[in-house]
């Protein structure tokens, strides 16, 4: 009998139109015979099943179920395709929890912690894992008059819980930080201030597979624009490398590391971490836990290099979480 699936994307963040991405290309590939795909947008307060008909069958958030013709639908598992909150931080996978749907990313504790990149960086950082040096900037507290900061030029400025590169800027002048730290500030009520590591931009990848962590592939980023930003990521302004043309030991060494840190926050279904390698050394950026899924997203293309299609790895993904 088939399984009914609820991909549930939309969301409350700038990143919805991302989302929105993710979720088609998961409609698209997951295998029909197996399961029943319903697209569950969240638009605000409304939660609704997307579909031609333009009567919008909305969701009974009690059991999270909806009606049609007098039948009730429940559903066996959910796919979350929602970046940013209110996915990333957590807050659905705890609604998923009380009502005991499983769902194919991580939890409530590892999201929130993820979702936040500073503290994720000072707890890896405890397990040997280096890090980028950093500023916290909280906007209750910030003084523009009185700023001062002991990091060198150029530096990052970025939202401390906020995902695709929104509120983002490379600071290669004095004159430019506050300014972006003032943009910044337009996503987020903290902000990271962050050295700048001359590098090479990669990231991996990583899977559970039948109950095993699996690193993907890695990806090298070559952008064409200062830093990875939005219009590197999604806009074409950018080069990905699959697999990476590093070094085959730090190749080896970066997919353990992303084993070790998945482990480490006691990870589930897929996640992306991020890095930067300068002189054979490699530090963690972030960990992305719900990582872009659309055509042109890292993961799939890592997938794909792995020879995994996508219809594959999304049905990993649905069948570690009814497994589990």
């Amino acid at each position: 009998m088939k399984k009914n699936i609820a991909v549930i994307t939309g969301g409350n963040s700038s990143e919805v139109g991302i989302a929105l991405k993710s979720a088609a290309v998961v409609c698209k590939h997951l295998n029909k015979e197996k399961y029943n795909v319903f697209k569950i947008m969240i638009d605000g307060a409304a939660w609704y099943v997307e579909r031609d008909n333009p009567v919008k069958l909305f969701i009974d958030k009690n059991d999270f179920s909806f009606t049609i013709e007098g039948h009730k639908i429940t559903f066996d598992a959910v796919f979350i395709a929602i970046h940013g909150t209110p996915a990333e931080d957590g807050k659905l996978q705890g609604y998923f929890d009380l009502l005991g749907i499983p769902y194919n990313c991580c939890g409530v504790l590892q999201a929130a912690l993820t979702f936040d990149k500073q503290r994720c960086k000072e707890y890896v950082s405890l397990h040997g894992v280096k890090t980028a040096k950093a500023v916290l900037l909280k906007k209750s507290s910030f003084d523009a008059a009185n700023f001062s900061l002991n990091l060198p030029l150029p530096l990052f400025v970025k939202p401390n819980k906020n995902g695709s590169s929104y509120g983002a800027s490379k600071v290669t002048e004095p004159a430019q930080l506050l300014p972006a730290i003032q943009n910044a500030f337009n996503y987020d009520d903290e902000i990271l201030v962050e050295e700048y590591l001359q590098g090479t931009e990669v990231t991996c990848g990583v899977i559970s597979r039948n109950g095993e962590t699996t690193a993907l592939p890695i990806t090298e980023i070559r952008s064409k624009k200062g830093f990875f930003d939005y219009e590197a990521k999604y806009e074409g302004a950018s080069e990905e490398v699959t697999p990476a043309p590093i070094d085959a030991a730090l190749f080896a060494q970066i997919q353990q590391t992303s084993k070790d840190i998945y482990g480490l926050l006691d990870f589930k279904g897929m996640c992306r971490i991020d890095y930067i390698i300068r002189s054979n050394e490699y530090y963690m950026l972030e960990v992305n836990s719900v990582p872009g899924l659309s055509e042109e997203s890292i993961v799939p293309q890592q997938a794909r290099a792995m020879g995994i299609s996508l219809e594959e790895l999304f049905g990993i993904s649905v069948e570690e979480c009814l497994r589990k």
